[in-house]
């Protein structure tokens, strides 16, 4: 057998170091884009949520043939949906409390109580506001902006 075919296969220590160090040179360079992509998506998917529940809360109106709430509160980031499903006076949570306040995301609203009334336009009855709210997440510098109008359309 010859010798010059006993070598060992596999990477030296500076091969190894050389390859640790670009892929740390990588993550430092990436990692702010990466960081601003995950604000953006937060921004982007609590907006979302939003959106699906304004559009539930005027479904929810419609099946039950009864007014629906969508309560917003902007200092804790958070919004729900309530309705009197029995129609006894007794209020019931239809979607869980959506909290969007993680990671430092900020919710600002012109209005705090959305309610439809069972043909699933907007209402103003009792302490209802009217249904032209402007609401905004935001997460970091990045902001998402969702509109409704008085007939409960969403702008985005």
């Amino acid at each position: 057998m010859n010798i010059a075919y006993c070598r060992r296969a596999g990477f030296s220590l500076a091969e190894q170091l050389v390859v640790v160090a670009i892929i740390g040179l990588l993550a430092v360079i990436a990692a702010p884009s990466f960081s601003d992509a995950l604000h953006r998506r937060a921004a982007s998917a609590a907006s979302d949520q939003f959106v699906m529940a304004h559009g539930l809360a005027r479904s929810t109106a419609l099946r039950y043939g009864r007014v629906s709430e969508l309560h917003i509160q902007p200092a804790t980031a958070r919004f729900w949906i309530a309705v009197d499903t029995s129609g006894a006076g007794q209020t019931a949570l239809i979607t869980h409390t959506r909290n969007v306040a993680d990671g430092g995301l900020k919710m600002t609203s012109s209005r705090t109580l959305l309610c439809f009334d069972p043909h699933g336009l907007s209402s103003t009855t009792g302490s209802c506001e009217p249904g032209d709210a402007t609401v905004v997440f935001t997460s970091a510098d990045k902001v998402d902006t969702v509109r409704t109008t008085a007939l409960g359309k969403v702008l985005r």
